[in-house]
């Protein structure tokens, strides 16, 4: 009797175990609806970063993956040849969710110009890859000696994302811990030769689908709009570039929203959830935030009196919809009120500290104080005498000096590659010159390097000059750079660890371009500098001298 009593009781705690976890399953192919070679589902708990679970898809296709985590859990799908897809749970029990997805596969360039190797023999170290030879028949090739039995690498360079992936050529594969795969070839004779063949990556204009077994559940629902939002960011994105392209001021953009505003609305008049209805919410203000055409101050007002301060919606990547509900409600007092409240009832420190940082930095690079001086005040008044604090006040001063009329900051820097070469204000005195702070590191400040190509080809005539101010890890890097890409004939100097420099010139984030004349004096800044802006702002100042 003993016995079965203790066996009820073993079957009674297992059951309540089972209870108390969620189970994710379901089925994850690639772009034709066929399991991958390689294919991984990992959790990762917002805000981090980091996965706490994972499991490796059958060959079929189907995973299975069971967690006790509550709140907002991102489940990361990834597969060989494809891009990652991110879905955000928000589980508040446990709960069974079914999944269907299908991966899209990588962007490639269609003709890439260059492709680095990175590999385990390198530790898959970014400054450490090595380059690769293109052929006449548009593959490229490296030889790569080794004492192991297989190679593992990937190819930097072939996809848009400036993503590290998988090659062409592989026997087998691993999974990169960061959402992409690893080749894997195995080594006969202590060499051997890889070969990138862009002809056969495998590319497809399928988009990525998921479809929940309960599509009315809220965690569905939830899912389903943040990828409306994900979606609407890369078409805004797309017609953002084009206008800029074609010479006109970011300033002026508007999109017409209008279509999705409506759908949003009358979804949220039916919606009868909590938690999808803050979503809807903020995918309303999400149209604002990029650029609306028309939107109803009512939902800004609304966003904030229905949503909590500490709601775990705020831990998606929807932060920056607080201030752009602000500005759509019109209301400065609640705006602040709810920001005070944020900041001290949301429990999530990093989701906190991470908000005050970006606000800085994407308001100081903006000119727009007003935004800067809020965000200032409040990381002083709520983590005042922290660490935090401090580094805010180390990084940030309350008024900028890097503004249009200002003289620029005196400043002294060795020439890269010869230190016995100054340069200082009076290097440039009754000269145009553009001071550039970049690294190769940086995508944004590596896609501007065609247009001060240009400009400096054309204004160099013209008494103009460019001093590039390189925050890479180490001089190498720029010289690397120049030697594989883009030669750059202009002055350079090295400033990483310089924080006296850097904070004097407001670098808050990369790139930073100055535009100063021959009195000092600074005549432009950021986006005035950036994109097909340079060339217009250039012609402004130069195009009347001889």
């Amino acid at each position: 009797m003993r016995s079965k009593i203790l066996i009820l009781i073993c079957l009674f705690t297992t059951l309540v175990s089972a209870q108390q976890k969620s189970v994710i399953k379901g089925i994850l192919l690639g772009h034709d609806k066929k399991p991958m070679p390689l294919a991984d589902v990992h959790l990762i708990k917002a805000p981090a970063s980091q996965s706490f679970a994972g499991v490796q898809v059958n060959r079929d296709g189907a995973f299975r993956i069971e967690t006790a985590e509550t709140g907002l859990i991102v489940a990361e799908f990834t597969g060989v040849n494809h891009g990652a897809l991110d879905i955000p749970l928000l589980i508040e029990k446990p709960a069974t969710i079914d999944l269907t997805v299908s991966l899209a596969t990588y962007a490639y360039f269609d003709d890439p110009a260059e492709l680095k190797l990175m590999s385990d023999r390198t530790d898959f170290a970014f400054e450490r890859a090595q380059p690769m030879q293109k052929q006449p028949d548009g593959t490229f090739t490296i030889d790569v000696e080794t004492i192991n039995p297989t190679l593992s690498y990937q190819v930097f360079g072939a996809e848009r994302n400036s993503r590290s992936i998988n090659g062409t050529q592989s026997d087998r594969y691993e999974f990169d811990g960061s959402g992409d795969y690893r080749s894997i070839v195995n080594v006969k004779g202590g060499k051997v030769r890889i070969v990138f063949d862009p002809k056969k990556t495998v590319r497809s204009t399928a988009e990525v689908e998921f479809k929940f077994g309960d599509p009315s559940s809220p965690i569905a629902k939830i899912a389903e709009i943040q990828q409306e939002m994900t979606k609407r960011e890369i078409l805004w994105s797309t017609a953002v570039t084009e206008y800029v392209k074609g010479g006109n001021d970011f300033k002026k953009f508007k999109y017409d929203w209008s279509a999705s505003q409506a759908g949003i609305l009358a979804r949220l008049n039916k919606e009868n959830d909590p938690l999808v209805r803050q979503m809807l919410l903020m995918d309303y203000v999400d149209t604002k935030a990029k650029n609306a055409t028309s939107a109803d101050p009512a939902i800004g007002a609304r966003l904030f009196k229905e949503i909590p301060p500490d709601s775990k919606l705020w831990m998606m990547p929807t932060l920056p919809l607080l201030n752009a509900a602000g500005e759509l409600s019109g209301d400065e007092n609640a705006h602040r009120q709810y920001l005070d409240s944020f900041l001290d009832k949301n429990p999530e420190m990093e989701l906190k500290t991470n908000l005050i940082m970006n606000q800085l930095v994407s308001s100081r690079l903006q000119g727009d104080e007003k935004s800067f001086r809020l965000y200032y005040d409040m990381a002083l008044k709520h983590f005042g005498g922290t660490d935090f604090a401090k580094a805010v006040q180390a990084r940030f001063t309350p008024a900028s000096n890097i503004l249009t009329g200002n003289q620029l900051p005196a400043f002294r820097v060795k020439a890269l590659g010869d230190s016995t070469k100054i340069y200082t204000n009076d290097t440039f005195k009754g000269k145009t010159v553009l001071l550039d702070f970049w690294a190769t590191w940086c995508g944004p400040c590596v896609e501007e390097m065609e247009n001060l190509q240009k400009a400096y080809e054309k204004f160099k005539s013209k008494n103009f000059e460019i001093l590039s101010l390189s925050l890479d890890r180490s001089p190498d890097d720029v010289v690397k750079f120049r030697h594989d890409k883009w030669k750059m004939p202009w002055l350079h100097t090295f400033v990483t660890g310089d924080e006296k420099l850097t904070t004097a010139f407001e670098v808050v984030g990369i790139p930073h371009p100055i535009l100063v004349d021959g009195t000092g004096t600074i005549i432009a800044v950021e986006e005035e500098l950036r994109g097909s802006n340079l060339d217009a702002t250039l012609s402004k100042f130069l195009d009347s001298k001889k």
